[in-house]
């Protein structure tokens, strides 16, 4: 029976963007065009609702972000609205497109590639109904069993310390454990719709098959490391802070308010700063897409070996 190391599929993103960094800059771009475009869009709404200042008497516990920005202002407000469901309709496309091309860089290995793997095809499609399916599937599973859980924990209830207690953890970490289960074996329907460029359902749930607890364990290295790069980038983004806000007389809360209202009073060194930022935020975003797809796309890669070779070569040619 095949199988598949779990440290070798945690390092997949690594050799990925080791292999591509120029694709890896090129998806993160990607994945950030639609918030900027729609904030682009937006400056002059944004300009004008600043110039005009915001209504004090908005703010409060219960207070709503846009009746604060807008106040009475409906059409502000259903232009704000629009452009927020644009970039929210653009963004899942753009995360469609990433997706599909980084599980194809996976499959690639050192093959040349072609627009960074970016395509719009019937493999995109494929990969986003079986997303679709998977994520309201996921949803709808999920919420069953908190309300199962709950049920059950309120029957429990009546019983004595400390059995409630340990019985209603107990559920929850069943919970948990049983939906990251299902995650990780879910995870696989994407990858393995690109390698057989079908509605990889039943194949990439069989592909599955006896690895669940490898799958589950994977996960966990994942967000092991997501935690530790993410570590890592704050340290720097401190770093640069101090340097670039003269030290560390720069550290305290009212040098920063003044540093910042020192930026935004000069547009072209925002720009500046913003154009320098846009290479590393969109590596950063490219390899985080990386990070949760490359594995999954490396394990269908070991498990289904290369049982359709035509298909997949397709694919590159």
């Amino acid at each position: 029976m095949k199988t598949f190391s779990i440290m070798n599929a945690a390092a997949e993103p690594f050799r990925l963007v080791g292999r591509r960094p120029l694709a890896t800059i090129v998806w993160g771009l990607v994945l950030l065009a639609p918030g900027l475009l729609v904030f682009g869009a937006m400056m002059p709404l944004l300009g004008e609702m600043f110039a005009g200042g915001l209504d004090p008497t908005a703010f409060g516990p219960d207070a709503d972000p846009e009746t604060i920005l807008f106040g009475d202002d409906m059409a502000s407000m259903m232009q704000f609205q629009i452009w927020s469901n644009l970039g929210q309709l653009l963004g899942c496309v753009s995360l469609l497109l990433v997706t599909t091309a980084i599980i194809r860089g996976v499959f690639a290995g050192r093959k040349s590639e072609r627009a960074f793997f970016l395509r719009i095809g019937m493999t995109e499609l494929q990969v986003a109904v079986v997303g679709l399916a998977v994520t309201v599937g996921f949803c709808l599973v999920a919420m069953i069993a908190i309300l199962l859980a709950g049920g059950i924990g309120f029957a429990v209830w009546q019983l004595g310390d400390p059995w409630r207690w340990l019985l209603t953890i107990a559920m929850g970490v069943g919970v948990v454990l049983g939906l990251m289960l299902l995650w990780g074996r879910l995870s696989l329907l994407a990858p393995a719709s690109v390698h057989y460029r079908a509605f990889a359902f039943e194949e990439g749930w069989k592909l599955g098959r006896g690895k669940t607890w490898s799958l589950l364990g994977l996960w966990l290295i994942l967000f092991v490391i997501a935690i530790m790069v993410g570590i890592a980038f704050m340290i720097l983004f401190f770093i640069v802070m101090l340097v670039v806000g003269g030290g560390a007389q720069a550290t305290g809360p009212e040098a920063v308010e003044a540093w910042v209202e020192g930026v935004l009073k000069q547009p072209a060194l925002l720009a500046g700063i913003a154009l320098v930022l846009l290479i590393p935020v969109a590596w950063l975003q490219g390899f985080s897409q990386a990070l949760f797809t490359a594995p999954y796309a490396h394990v269908v890669q070991a498990l289904a070996g290369r049982d359709e070779p035509a298909k997949v070569a397709e694919e590159f040619h």
